[in-house]
């Protein structure tokens, strides 16, 4: 989820692509593309591009916007989509693959295991408020693997990584031709440690392994690309966000403070920017706050206890 400075490498800079198209295209390098939903969130597909097709990785939430992606990538890609990977069962990363029938998807067995035990009723509870989403079906990854595994195209190799945080099947996406990864959710503006899958610990982890990539662009999840100059500084400021925020809230409540007084310490107080993401940023970073301060108040721990005792 997510403004940034194109930073110019070797011209491989991140170029905006004028469009009619109501998604937003950004070339990312040579042969990589990333498309911005306008619809959701800013939530971010990938494409690779290559002589014998193209790699797809994630789909779009709304079909309207995910049938715009295989128009362009149909023209883009003279040898069509061969792979698309779900880098997580969430639908806003996972629910257009349907409208790629011919390509094989792939996915981590984890993601294809919530698909397939709760995916079908997550989509029935939202097509209830999102009519746009009632042709949607969910589609399961027929290929799954469990720490990473390696696509080969043309002079392409796609490193598909599992890299668990927000939540536990989250997967990158490293291209090393391009110097490019794409990062799921595991990046964005903000992290986001709201989900009941979700470990912060491993997802600090799993940030660090980031800095073991030669890297000049990172897509994030969500929201604007990463270019060279902010790579490392953006990895780390993630990382200094969850330690950060998790020490705030043990600050106030160490000193008999209330919920009200850890809301009191906005993003900014962070270094993180509320601009990006439409808005987003500072309800996200309240989202945090609240899931934080209801894992640790020990107020809260006995009442969950005298209800189960």
């Amino acid at each position: 989820m997510p403004g940034l400075v194109p930073c110019p490498s070797n011209n491989r800079e991140a170029r905006p692509v004028s469009s009619p198209m109501t998604i937003k295209r950004i070339r990312a390098s040579d042969e990589t593309w990333a498309f911005t939903s306008d619809m959701y969130a800013r939530v971010n597909a990938g494409l690779v591009v290559t002589r014998e097709g193209g790699i797809l990785i994630d789909t779009l939430l709304f079909p309207v916007e995910t049938r715009q992606l295989v128009n362009y990538t149909n023209r883009m890609c003279e040898a069509c989509i061969k792979y698309v990977i779900n880098t997580q069962a969430a639908m806003d990363h996972s629910l257009g693959s349907f409208l790629f029938p011919d390509a094989e998807l792939l996915a981590h067995r984890e993601t294809r295991r919530y698909l397939a035990s709760s995916g079908a009723r997550n989509l029935r509870n939202a097509k209830k408020n999102s009519p746009e989403l009632n042709d949607a079906k969910v589609r399961l990854p027929r290929v799954v693997f469990d720490d990473s595994l390696v696509l080969r195209l043309d002079s392409k190799s796609v490193h598909v990584i599992h890299a668990p945080g927000p939540v536990n099947d989250t997967c990158m996406v490293y291209v090393p031709e391009e110097k490019v990864l794409f990062a799921s959710d595991l990046m964005m503006h903000i992290p986001l440690i709201t989900h009941q899958r979700c470990d912060i610990e491993t997802y600090k982890q799993s940030l660090r392994r980031m800095h073991d990539f030669n890297l000049e662009v990172i897509v994030q999840g969500h929201g604007e690309i990463l270019l060279r100059g902010e790579v490392t500084s953006s990895i780390d400021k993630a990382i200094n966000y969850l330690n950060d925020v998790d020490q705030m809230v043990d600050e106030v409540l160490a000193s008999s403070g209330k919920v009200e007084d850890a809301f009191a310490n906005g993003p900014e107080k962070f270094g993180i920017s509320t601009l990006p993401m439409n808005g987003l940023i500072t309800s996200f970073h309240r989202q945090n706050v609240h899931h934080l301060w209801k894992r640790k108040d020990p107020r809260l721990q006995r009442k969950r206890a005298a209800r189960t005792g």
